[in-house]
Order: structure tokens, then sequence, then C-alpha cells
């Protein structure tokens, strides 16, 4: 038997070996669960904490128990959540220096939400900051080596990798996305389209329409996406000004806004409307990603 054999033959058992190892961990899924889902994208601004918020506030209206990690150094969701948010800090470059290991320390609320998510079943969400949030929680990925623990776990990963309809930015999220799929490789990717800029329709020969012809049509053939409209102008503003989450808004009576707000109650409860309309066709969407429905999910 000659080299090419050999090496033909041991690439063979490795992927005989990983498929085996896939097999395993969907059964065990079956048995376990227990989902998590990241918000990531290469840089702040991309709507990574909205759709985290979309995800935890459709757990909570189902009354279903949910656990929330923020890997950020600007955090926000504790201002909505409280002590339901455990926080992580990754170390800047001095500290790294100084400490090797910083940062591996630094991930260990996020280590502990997932073994306690084990234990009493709670979805995890997970919202991960731009830069060097992003690239540092796809380093440790790889480093710790959680996909491989999570996948002996039976833990099934589904990563919102966001885009905006800009042409740096899209080739900076597919960028991301392919080191994620080296670093968590049993995630599930979905692809979503933020149309808070704008639609994702491009004239020919532009460098956006290069962009996403390219780079991001090749990354998202065979995969889920899903397209965030844009809220309605201006109805958010005012209800972020109170602290209110998702289910808040819908949850609170037209009147107690308006008086909160200080505005008429018809103005209160067009707001309202437009965020709940929004919101029906978001969580509409999520739900066609969250069952595994075939295809992309419109909002």
């Amino acid at each position: 038997m000659d080299d090419s054999e050999r090496n033909e033959k041991l690439l063979q058992r490795k992927a005989n070996k990983l498929v085996k190892q896939m097999r395993v961990a969907e059964e065990r899924a079956k048995k376990s669960g227990l989902r998590i889902y990241v918000t990531i994208g290469p840089k702040g601004g991309l709507g990574k904490t909205l759709l985290a918020r979309l995800l935890i506030d459709k757990h909570r209206a189902a009354r279903e128990a949910v656990r929330i990690v923020q890997i950020d150094r600007t955090p926000q969701l504790p201002g909505l959540y409280g002590d339901e948010v455990s926080v992580v800090r990754l170390p800047g470059a001095e500290e790294l220096r100084a400490d090797p290991l910083a940062a591996v320390v630094a991930m260990e609320p996020y280590t502990a939400a997932i073994d306690s998510s084990l234990r009493d079943g709670a979805a995890l969400i997970v919202d991960v900051g731009g830069g060097p949030s992003a690239s540092g929680m796809v380093e440790y990925t790889g480093k710790a080596r959680v996909d491989n623990y999570l996948m002996q776990q039976g833990v099934r990963s589904t990563v919102f990798l966001l885009l905006l309809p800009d042409p740096a930015a899209m080739a900076q999220s597919i960028e991301l996305g392919r080191a994620l799929e080296v670093a968590y490789p049993s995630a599930e990717i979905v692809v979503v389209l933020n149309e808070r800029d704008g639609k994702f329709r491009f004239f020919a020969g532009s460098a956006a329409e290069r962009v996403w012809r390219e780079t991001v049509a090749p990354f998202t053939f065979g995969r889920q996406t899903l397209r965030m409209p844009a809220l309605p102008a201006g109805a958010m503003p005012p209800f972020e000004t109170l602290g209110f989450t998702f289910t808040d808004i819908i949850n609170t009576d037209e009147t107690s806004i308006a008086q909160r707000l200080g505005m008429s109650r018809a103005i209160a409860a067009t707001l309202q409307g437009d965020v709940a309309a929004w919101l029906e066709s978001m969580w509409a969407a999520l739900d066609d990603v969250m069952n595994d429905r075939q295809g992309g999910a419109d909002a």
C-alpha cells in the first residue's frame, strides 16, 4: 500500500468517526432538548442585542425558562434584565500580556451558564459584542474545545450571524462566519439580514453586489436565512427611555404607557401597535428557524 492509499484510508476513517460522533450527538440532542442561541457579528451596531432581546422575550412570553449571557465590555442587557444576565468582559491586550489565561478565566460565567442549563434545561441565549468580544469568543470556543463538549452533552447550538447591506460589513460578517465554521462546527449558522439600513438589493456591478455574489451568496447557500425588517420609524425610542422589554411593551395598558410617556392615548396606542406588529412577524420568523423548517425565514 502506497502513501496516497494510506492517507486516503486515514481520511476515510476520520470522516466515518466524525459522522458517528454527529449521529451520537443528534441522539443525545433529542433526549437533552437543550438549545443554545448565540447572536454575533464582527462589530457593534449590527442588531445583535436587538435579536437577543427578541429571543429572550419570546421564551419569557411563552413562560419558558431562559438563561442569559452577554459577552461584551459594554453590556446592554443587564439594564433590561438585571441580575438575570451573566456578564463576560474579556480582557484587553495589556491584561492578556500579563496573564495569557486571563481570557479563559474571564469566560467562566459563560461555561458556568452552560453547565447550569445542562442541569435545569433552561435555554441559553448568548449575546456577543463586536470586535474583540466576537473574535475572543470564537478563539475561546476553539481552544477550550467547547464545541466537542456541547456535542458530547447533546446540546443543539444555533448561531445567528448578523449582516447589514454594506459591502465592508458584509465581508467582515462572512469572514467571522468562516471562523465559526472551524471553531464551532456543530452549530447551525443562521444568516440574519438586518434591513434596518435598507434592503439587500444592489445595483449590478456595484461593490455591494460583488461582495454579495462572491462572498455572501456562497456562504448562505444551503443555510437558513432570517430577514429582519426595520422597526417602524420612531416606534422604539419612547419605550427604550422607559427601559421596557418587548414583553413589557405588549403587556402594558396603552393608557398607562401614555401617562408614563406624557403623550395622548392615541399616539401611545399607535406606537404600541407598530412594535407589536413587528414583534409578531419577527417571532413567527424565529419560529421557523428554531423549529428547523427548511428555507429562509422572512419577517
